[in-house]
């Protein structure tokens, strides 16, 4: 799987809604007890539910997302990118973790170098893959997808607001609510509406 295929891939069709699936989506529940399900991983991984082109622009569309999430602090932390490696490895398997990391290192490079001159190019990448989402993964599967961005963020023990807006971005763009955010992160209510002051996650 070349990594240039993952980037044709993005711009592949594939805009028929999954299934429903057989575990139904947990509103309230923290991200630490959402189960990524086997409908979760063939739709990102099976050849038999899937084109290769397909499967590779949603792997490459979730690590777009992944990467939003590990820069909206403005630095890199290792303790994220490790999550990363780590759930791809353990979902996907090893050759898969291999590539996810070197295009996650890739897209982490680009942000920079966006950053400096199309500050918006970036962000519009970001939407767009939050849209692929929003057509063609049920509710569940997405719900699933954003509790991995949430432990992304809570892996290295601490999360800002700068981390908190970009996951509500991202939970937008796959045409979900900034509740389910708030809902995976175990937020108190209250605590949200005061603009989430910087949290300590270390218990």
């Amino acid at each position: 799987m070349a990594i240039g295929k993952w980037l044709k891939g993005l711009l592949g069709s594939g805009n028929e809604k999954q299934g429903s699936g057989t575990e139904e989506r947990r509103p309230g529940q923290s991200a630490e007890k959402v189960n990524i399900t086997d409908e979760f991983r063939k739709t990102f991984s099976a050849r038999e539910r899937l084109s290769e082109e397909q499967r590779n622009s949603f792997i490459f569309s979730l690590l777009v997302m992944a990467s939003y999430i590990v820069i909206a602090d403005g630095r890199v932390d290792e303790s994220e990118t490790a999550y990363i490696g780590r759930f791809m490895g353990n979902n996907f398997g090893p050759e898969v973790e291999k590539e996810s990391m070197e295009v996650l290192h890739k897209l982490l490079a680009k942000h920079v170098e966006l950053h400096k001159t199309k500050p918006m190019a970036f962000i519009q990448l970001i939407g767009d893959c939050g849209q692929q989402m929003s057509k063609t993964l049920n509710a569940n599967l997405r719900y699933q997808l954003l509790s991995m961005l949430v432990m992304i963020s809570k892996s290295d023990e601490h999360l800002d607001d700068k981390e908190l807006e970009a996951l509500h971005d991202v939970s937008i763009y796959m045409g979900m609510k900034g509740q389910d955010v708030d809902d995976l992160l175990d937020i108190d209510p209250e605590l949200a509406k005061r603009g989430w002051p910087d949290l300590n996650l270390h218990e």
